[in-house]
């Protein structure tokens, strides 16, 4: 295994690690804050385990853009706020 695909063995394992641990079923929504390299790894978790609806939460426009190249369904700069 290469160094390249090998740093991603343990970013992975933390976002399949989140979905076992949620329980989540298909048709469920999703919401993800932040679209780092986790977040995205956590994207496409989520997507596999059959989430009909991906919510991701993310500031940076680059990192909005690629959130919905990998299937998120809904990108937010913000949560509106609730009183």
């Amino acid at each position: 295994m290469g160094l390249e695909l090998g740093a991603l063995v343990e970013p992975t394992a933390v976002a399949v690690h989140a979905v076992r641990q949620s329980q989540l079923k298909l048709g469920d929504t999703a919401a993800i804050f932040g679209a780092g390299p986790i977040g995205l790894l956590l994207l496409q978790a989520v997507k596999a385990a059959g989430v009909s609806e991906i919510f991701v939460v993310e500031v940076s426009e680059e990192r909005r853009q690629k959130a919905l190249e990998l299937g998120a369904t809904h990108v937010l700069t913000q949560l509106i706020q609730m009183r």
